[in-house]
């Protein structure tokens, strides 16, 4: 009997040090069982003197520990996140306007089979104002190889939006002279032809996400051009003055539809300069180059004479 209340007295006293200086945890996948000691009386009986759950102890992570990892997590996010969405927007871009190309220049080559060389055509020489020229060249030559969802001859915010814009943010005007169409993929082209007899030509703006926004050049409007004949214009820039200075080139128009400015004889810098000019004909200087200085009508050549890619630099403030 004298054996067992000291037992229990060691117990109690083990206990009181327990709830003072508890045990450290243990490792992850460490296992502690309870303790017993024996007494020495009849019936050997067992008594517990520490009680443990016979279950593996976790290690868990402290409020500052938590608070320092979403801290660098947030910091890398920060750094990274911008650069991959800006990467999937330029691949979601250059592939529209990768069909959008190839469907348009496949149309142009369907007539040619149909209707001869593209000098043969007779759009430019029938007695029309630029509305009914716009409209007889697309109806004859364009729409009968293309899907059409809508077509709006004159131009009308049916087909496209009223809101587009040139590379600087200047205002595209909509023009009763000028007409429009959306193909099934909700691709919206604005289109005008020339009445020009020396040098006759049509301007092809293709929005690849149709009227959605933002409807400016360069980044979801791109300038195709379309010349059967013509023997090229200068191509230079302009000084402080505001003077055309002129290259020595001549920006010879590709044969049939290409993207404005996808000739042989430039380069990527040359369409990517604030200050490019191409002066036509009529001597107008126009700036066209691909930056938000410009008019931006030469991006779409920077992209394809860039590998299908954007051009460092592409379009910054």
């Amino acid at each position: 009997m004298l054996n067992l209340f000291q037992d229990l007295k060691r117990f109690f006293a083990d206990a009181q040090n327990d709830r003072s200086n508890p045990p450290l945890l243990m490792g992850e996948g460490e296992v502690v069982r309870a303790e017993r000691v024996t007494t020495s009386g009849e019936g050997k009986k067992e008594i517990p003197n520490r009680v443990r759950n016979d279950k593996k102890v976790k290690v868990a992570f402290t409020l500052a520990e938590v608070l320092i990892t979403l801290g660098i997590i947030g910091i890398v996010a920060a750094m990274t996140i911008p650069t991959l969405i800006a990467n999937y927007q330029e691949k979601q871009t250059v592939s529209k306007l990768q069909k959008v190309y190839a469907t348009l220049k496949n149309a142009f080559e369907l007539s040619k089979v149909e209707y001869g060389d593209y000098e043969t055509w007779s759009w430019n020489q029938i007695p029309l104002d630029n509305a009914e020229r716009i409209k007889y060249f697309c109806d004859k030559y364009v729409l009968p190889n293309l899907k059409v969802a809508k077509k709006c001859f004159p131009v009308s915010v049916e087909c496209v939006s009223e809101n587009m814009k040139f590379a600087n943010g200047s205002s595209i005007p909509l023009s009763s002279s000028r007409g429009a169409f959306v193909l099934d993929d909700g691709i919206s082209v604005y289109t005008w032809a020339s009445s020009d007899t020396l040098f006759p030509h049509v301007f092809v703006f293709a929005d690849i996400n149709g009227k959605s926004e933002p409807n400016q050049i360069g980044k979801d409007i791109f300038v195709l051009y379309f010349s059967p004949n013509n023997p090229g214009n200068k191509m230079g820039s302009i000084d402080e003055d505001g003077n055309f200075v002129d290259s020595g080139k001549l920006m010879l128009n590709a044969y049939g539809l290409s993207f404005y400015g996808d000739v042989s004889n430039v380069t990527v810098d040359d369409l990517m300069d604030p200050n490019f000019i191409v002066q036509n004909g009529q001597g107008t200087n126009n700036k066209m180059g691909c930056s938000t200085e410009s008019l931006g009508y030469s991006c779409g050549a920077a992209i394809k004479l860039n590998g299908w890619k954007f051009p460092e630099g592409y379009l910054k403030e």
